[in-house]
């Protein structure tokens, strides 16, 4: 079983909550608070977005980030990292 995980991420809630139905992919979920419950993986996913300070960049660039931990419930080793490999393909961009 792969423990709680977590990532950073330069988007704020609002973008969050518009990606997330691409990453779930259908699954069924829903909010409670500041968190996601997610049946997906072989049992619950349980997704916790935190708002962090944002990236100064320069005087005039930040970003809003935040960190999305990750606590699973259930499944095998293997469905819960196809789960992240989704997630990670969703919310994934091009750099440079």
């Amino acid at each position: 079983m792969i423990p709680t995980t977590e990532r950073v991420a330069s988007l704020g809630l609002d973008e969050f909550r518009r990606h997330l139905p691409y990453a779930l992919r259908g699954l069924d979920y829903r909010w409670i608070g500041e968190h996601v419950v997610v049946a997906a993986a072989g049992g619950t996913v349980t997704i916790t977005v935190e708002a962090l300070a944002p990236l100064a960049l320069s005087g005039v660039l930040s970003l809003p980030r935040l960190r999305v931990s990750f606590a699973f419930s259930g499944g095998t080793a293997a469905e819960q990292a196809a789960f992240l490999a989704a997630y990670d393909r969703a919310f994934q961009r091009g750099g440079g």
